[in-house]
């Protein structure tokens, strides 16, 4: 190790321990956090990745119309403890972070302080049906809330919102109403509402919406059964697991898995089979030419990440993990150089100090302190 890294406090070390992983009560307790990387309560079993055959709309796609393929190209959440955020609003000078989920809660008449925590989720594929000509992309955006409900009060509020939304787009005489039942899994009771569909139970509630051709429905179904089941998880996932496995407790936090940053990935989610088939020499270089310029050092491999803070006044303990394809990607030297040269650029890293970079099989892990008033609440 050189003396400049030395002198930088840059500390590495050759192995990780995996986090236990198990699930305790959550509802009505502030003192039972969702963290990931230790031994309090768990957030994996609510981080799930829907099947996408599974929340496919078959009445929009037709019985002729078969899915050929489907292909997950990313997916991230945003954590958010709003006692930890109002407890140092002060010092934070801004709550931005306590809309997360607001959409939600606002529907649903929460306040943020009458929630534990909330959590939102998304994801993207890239599918193709048997009677399309192209590949075609789809989202799904998910927002949770836990905590203690009345569970009549918050069915109300639904309805309340929906007639007030939707209400006049539906004919007094119809038999369909803005707000409808949509069934019912073990503890919950849905509701549909135009594009969004809901999950209401005791201490949990679940809003999801989606891009043609999902059915929000069930998405909120699927993220019922994987809680209950333990199935479709982020930890079901190889570079999901990983990644929580390094992840510290915070009071907001984001995270993402991604394609990888390779050559190789980003041609293969740009140009379908046959097109990559029909490039000749000449423009398959040039275009990967220009891939490997939009990679930087310290990104070659990367398919994840974290950003966690942990608020203390003036202070934000700063939690970052970066998730590389392979050991060999992980290149704590090139992190290192993009931290320090990027540190007086935007609002990251400007007032980081006292930090180091740890070496945890193929995660990077970035600790350091950053003063409140400097932090920008971004997802980088």
């Amino acid at each position: 190790m050189s003396d400049e890294l030395s002198r930088r406090n840059f500390i590495r070390t050759s192995s990780a321990t995996a986090a236990t992983v198990g699930l305790a009560g959550l509802a009505g307790c502030t003192s039972s956090l969702p963290f990931l990387g230790g031994d309090d309560v768990e957030l994996n079993s609510y981080l799930f990745e829907p099947s996408f055959d599974a929340i496919l709309d078959g009445d929009e796609v037709g019985d002729d119309n078969e899915l050929e393929e489907s292909e997950r190209e990313y997916m991230a959440f945003r954590h958010v403890v709003p006692e930890g955020i109002y407890d140092n609003v002060d010092d934070l000078g801004t709550d931005v972070p306590l809309g997360r989920a607001s959409d939600l809660r606002g529907r649903a008449g929460v306040a943020a302080l009458d929630s534990d925590w909330a959590l939102e989720q998304e994801a993207e594929w890239y599918y193709e049906l048997s009677n399309s000509y192209r590949r075609r992309t789809a989202t799904v955006d998910v927002q949770m809330v836990v905590g203690e409900f009345e569970t009549g009060t918050v069915k109300d509020n639904l309805e309340k919102w929906a007639d007030d939304q939707y209400g006049d787009n539906y004919d007094d005489e119809s038999d369909e109403q803005a707000f409808e039942s949509a069934g019912s899994e073990p503890g919950f009771e849905l509701y549909e509402v135009e594009g969004y569909a809901f999950g209401v139970s005791e201490d949990l509630l679940i809003q999801a919406e989606g891009s043609y051709p999902v059915d929000a429905v069930a998405v909120v179904e699927e993220a019922i059964a994987a809680r209950e089941n333990e199935t479709n998880l982020w930890t079901d996932d190889d570079h999901g697991a990983e990644l929580l496995a390094e992840y510290d407790e915070g009071d907001y936090a984001f995270g993402e898995i991604h394609r990888p940053e390779t050559v190789e990935a980003k041609l293969e989610r740009d140009y379908d089979e046959e097109e990559r088939d029909n490039l000749d020499d000449e423009d398959r270089e040039e275009i990967e030419q220009t891939y490997e310029e939009q990679i930087e050092d310290w990104e070659s491999g990367l398919v994840g990440k974290t950003r966690s803070r942990s608020l203390d006044g003036d202070t934000i303990e700063l939690h970052q993990v970066f998730l590389y394809e392979t050991e060999g990607d992980a290149d704590s030297d090139a992190l290192l150089e993009h931290v320090e040269a990027n540190r007086d650029y935007g609002e990251n890293w400007d007032t980081l100090e006292e930090y180091s970079i740890s070496e945890e099989g193929r995660a990077l892990v970035l600790t350091g302190d950053v003063r409140a008033r400097a932090e920008s609440f971004s997802d980088r």
